[in-house]
């Protein structure tokens, strides 16, 4: 009987030494990106970068934050982020694109979310239209 005990155990071990160890969540870590536009809809703001990521920021729903940091567009920001894009779905991964109020899909190489609600402020004529497409 201890025999089989101890070939049990063996046999646990090495099933988890050899099994996959995959990501499913992530510790944050912090990012400098230049900011190239900002657009919001009623519950975040989306933050774009030069090199195509996307940081979404979610609103505070109660309103209680009433200072807001200046975005200003073209300069280098530095955020405290969390990865979207990385974390395993399930073994498969998802088309990098993201649905922009619920008809125009944006194109984008890493994902990223702000934990802390925050408000931001920039100067809406200056942002560009987005690029994105109207079809999946």
């Amino acid at each position: 009987m201890k025999n089989y005990l101890y070939l049990l155990f063996i046999l646990i071990f090495f099933t988890n030494c050899f099994s996959q160890q995959k990501t499913i969540s992530s510790k944050p870590f912090i990012i400098n990106r230049k900011i190239i536009g900002v657009y919001e809809t009623k519950r975040v703001y989306v933050l774009i970068t030069d090199n195509d990521d996307i940081i979404e920021v979610f609103k505070d729903p109660f309103g209680s934050k009433t200072l807001c940091k200046t975005i200003v567009l073209n300069k280098k920001y530095r955020f405290k982020v969390e990865p979207v894009s990385d974390l395993v779905q399930g073994g498969i991964e998802s088309p990098r694109k993201y649905l922009y109020n619920d008809s125009i899909f944006v194109d984008y190489n890493n994902y990223y979310v702000i934990r802390n609600f925050q408000k931001y402020c920039y100067d809406k004529k200056s942002v560009p239209p987005l690029k994105g497409n109207l079809d999946f």
